[in-house]
């Protein structure tokens, strides 16, 4: 299994690595229904695409342990993102699902449980494999459709010393923030390389996603991050 060859390419390639607390999320997203009168063809009457508003529910434990984040996302624009308490979190999915089921359509549900979580040098690495769970009379077995792993950084931070011998990317003292975030991706896409080094990954759809750049280190930080986590999750179809 893919999953479990990242997790010894960790535990092999990465003497240094130190194991930190387990972590999980909840996610599942909602796509607005398309009022009957919008033509879903085009002047030919050829079939088109037609733009969605999607609205993600995350629970993210890395996060926040007690709240899940609701974010709407429309098809053009930036995303808004707010809050609810986690206890909230299922009476708030079934209003969305069954009070609202004309506005909104249930797309799919994922879960991980017990991920584990490295620190390596700079990164920190949390790696889990993804269940999706289904709802409704077709409730029953999961499957996974992947697994994750996310790569995080403090930007402005030093070299990245996983504790094997590599380059390192340096960073500007003098509060760049422009020219740092640029060295803290570079510094994550390192890391990834050597997590995945050696691994025949197959056909794989191998989905690269980075958190927004405007507000890291910011009062909004948060927002990004959990715009990146629904990015990730939101399959396609």
């Amino acid at each position: 299994m893919k999953y479990c060859g990242l997790y010894l390419n960790i535990e092999n390639k990465f003497p240094t690595a130190a194991r930190q607390a387990a972590w999980s999320l909840q996610y599942r997203v909602f796509r607005n229904t398309i009022p009957p009168a919008q033509p879903n063809t085009d002047a030919e009457g050829k079939p088109q695409q037609v733009p969605h508003t999607l609205q993600h529910h995350l629970h993210l434990s890395s996060v926040h342990q007690d709240r899940t984040y609701i974010c709407i996302q429309p098809p053009t624009g930036t995303s808004t993102v707010s809050a609810i308490p986690l206890s909230q979190q299922d009476a708030h999915a079934s209003l969305v699902r069954h009070q609202f089921a004309a506005l909104w359509q249930p797309r799919h549900v994922l879960a991980l449980n017990e991920g584990t979580s490295y620190t390596i040098g700079q990164c920190t690495v949390q790696i889990g494999e993804l269940r999706a769970i289904r709802e409704g009379p077709q409730s029953g077995g999961t499957q996974s459709p992947g697994v994750v792993v996310c790569i995080s950084t403090l930007v402005g931070e030093d070299s990245f010393d996983d504790g094997t011998d590599g380059a390192s990317v340096p960073f500007e003292e003098d509060g760049d923030d422009d020219y740092n975030f640029v060295y803290a991706q570079t510094m994550v896409r390192e890391c990834w390389n050597l997590v995945k080094e050696g691994l025949d990954l197959g056909r794989s759809e191998v989905r690269e996603v980075m958190m927004a750049p405007e507000y890291v280190n910011g009062n909004r930080e948060k927002d990004a991050a959990v715009r990146m986590w629904c990015e990730t999750l939101r399959l396609r179809g």
